[in-house]
């Protein structure tokens, strides 16, 4: 029997989320704890980045079973955090899996960090984004990703370091170009609407911060039948719920809604 809510899959698939996340998780702490990553040359890398997936999925199915915030926060707090630690392990002498070597420093590109950011943004833990976009830097070797992507991250990181000069220096050549000649689909497309939005706080511009996350949130629909059927991701857009956030948090008005940005996980407007 469907659930008589909007946009929220049935109860039985709910559990078999959870169940399916919490037993991973255990699987991964069990593993840390008999050595088994170790004796089997196992990167730690790619052991948090694979535990950021799982607890960002987590924090999604908690939601969808109404669980309380707090515990959807820890979770999405909790795959943030193992993205930082993937980035540690590049940057940080101190940690304890300190191997700044090619192999390791490719896993820390740009989109490993907006996701990482965005976890952040969607747990309302900004000391976390500030300290995930302090770490992040450009490679010595030259970007990994697509320009349009890094424009975009590097974007983000200078906007969660408060240097919004520097982030606009950046993402305004970046939407003139797109306005030119709009991309209509592929990852090109959306990262044009995730930088309509992002431009938008930054010029605390509602109007373009809602066209960017209404963009977002269309480009996000047509993908699930692809990507996203039968996942978690199918009923929440992690993207536009972050950059709402970001954008409440400045200060912008929302005036959008979608059955894939929930009220129940956005915060309060800041005056």
């Amino acid at each position: 029997m469907k659930s008589a809510k909007k946009n929220v899959p049935d109860q039985e698939q709910i559990d078999h989320w959870l169940k399916v996340n919490l037993d991973s998780l255990n699987v991964t702490a069990q593993d840390w704890a008999n050595g088994y990553y170790v004796e089997n040359n196992i990167s730690p890398q790619s052991v948090f980045s694979s535990d950021a997936v799982t607890y960002a999925s987590l924090g999604r199915t908690q939601f969808l079973n109404s669980d309380p915030l707090e515990q959807v926060h820890e979770s999405y707090r909790k795959a943030g955090s193992a993205v930082l630690r993937g980035f540690k392990i590049v940057y940080d002498t101190t940690d304890k899996f300190y191997e700044p070597e090619p192999k390791t420093l490719r896993a820390a590109h740009e989109a490993e960090f907006m996701e990482g950011a965005f976890y952040a943004l969607i747990a309302n833990d900004y000391s976390l984004a500030k300290e995930l976009a302090t770490i992040f830097r450009a490679h010595p070797k030259g970007p990994f990703m697509d320009p349009e992507v890094c424009d975009f991250c590097f974007g983000l990181k200078y906007t969660l370091l408060n240097d919004d000069q520097q982030a606009l220096s950046i993402l305004k050549p970046r939407l003139e170009k797109y306005l030119k000649k709009p991309p209509k689909g592929g990852y090109k497309r959306n990262y044009y609407t995730l930088t309509t939005a992002l431009t938008g706080i930054l010029e605390k511009d509602d109007d373009q911060f809602n066209e960017g996350l209404e963009m977002q949130l269309k480009f996000y629909k047509g993908q699930i039948p692809s990507e996203y059927k039968n996942t978690d991701e199918e009923f929440v857009c992690d993207k536009a719920v972050a950059l709402a956030n970001l954008g409440l948090h400045r200060g912008l008005n929302l005036t959008i809604e979608n059955d894939l940005l929930p009220p129940g996980l956005l915060i309060e407007k800041s005056q």
